[in-house]
């Protein structure tokens, strides 16, 4: 991949995986407040959002730090 369109893929992946987190985060907020009730199965979908929440968060912020990694000097750019 040439440098400028990995860099804007890694802009995309970047904004998605915020944008899921962020989106993701909506759903503890409300079950936190109680809106979906206290049963097991709530409780269990509380921890199964987190784990979402958590993995977006992080694959945002990998895409982030991908963009401060010098493309490889030994690749061919006209690929």
């Amino acid at each position: 991949m040439k440098p400028d369109d990995l860099r804007r893929h890694l802009d995309e992946e970047a904004r998605f995986f915020a944008e899921a987190a962020a989106r993701y985060e909506e759903y503890p907020k409300a079950k936190d407040r109680g809106e979906f009730g206290d049963s097991p199965q709530t409780r269990s979908m509380r921890i199964a959002i987190e784990a979402g929440v958590r993995l977006y968060r992080t694959l945002a912020e990998w895409a982030e730090w991908a963009k401060t990694v010098p493309p490889n000097s030994s690749a061919t750019t006209d690929s």
